[in-house]
């Protein structure tokens, strides 16, 4: 499955700038900077719900497969039949068979880029998967950050943080909160 692209990802510098910016806005207001951070990723690995997205993602990624799979031995099928009896058809029944291999091709082809190409089936029910579930991440990141007066919450898969004290890291307190919603939803 894709990576998790729920957040927008700003350049070091730019991250830096606004850190910059938050300690020096919250001294002017006499307010303590509190920081932590996450790793997105493990978040997505326990967040409930994945494993039932991923498993039913690929159920259909792998019945797609399969067809392809089906289509590419068709083709090589009628293009080995071709190969043997292309010695002996006449000029206008290779002609035709040229145009049945041409067109098993194309078909093949529109049916990979339909499901798999970049405005494809498969990218869309990933999306479609997948959304309701970072939804629900941000909001926990949100929900973790209003409720223990967090300023700012880094994500470690960004890229701006390169060390951090473990002390910090509300990756666990935001994995629990999902699991305390998920459960309060059931």
């Amino acid at each position: 499955m894709a990576r998790w692209s729920g957040r927008v990802r700003a350049p070091g510098w730019v991250l830096a700038g606004m850190l910059a910016a938050a300690v020096f806005a919250g001294e002017a207001y006499g307010q303590a900077l509190k920081i932590g951070y996450v790793d997105s990723n493990k978040i997505i690995e326990a967040a409930p719900g994945v494993t039932e997205a991923k498993a039913s993602y690929e159920k259909l990624a792998t019945e797609w497969k399969t067809t392809l799979e089906t289509r590419k031995t068709e083709l090589t099928g009628l293009y080995e039949e071709y190969q043997k009896q292309s010695a002996i058809l006449s000029p206008e029944k290779k002609t035709e068979k040229q145009q049945a291999i041409l067109q098993k091709e194309r078909e093949m082809q529109e049916f990979f880029q339909a499901k798999f190409g970049p405005q494809g089936e498969a990218g869309v029910k990933e999306k479609e998967l997948l959304r309701p579930i970072y939804d629900r991440i941000n909001k926990a990141i949100e929900e973790v950050r209003a409720a223990e007066s967090y300023s700012l919450i880094f994500d470690l898969q960004a890229g701006a943080l390169a060390a951090g004290d473990p002390a910090l890291d509300l990756t666990e307190k935001v994995v629990a909160h999902l699991r305390t919603q998920a459960t309060a939803s059931n």
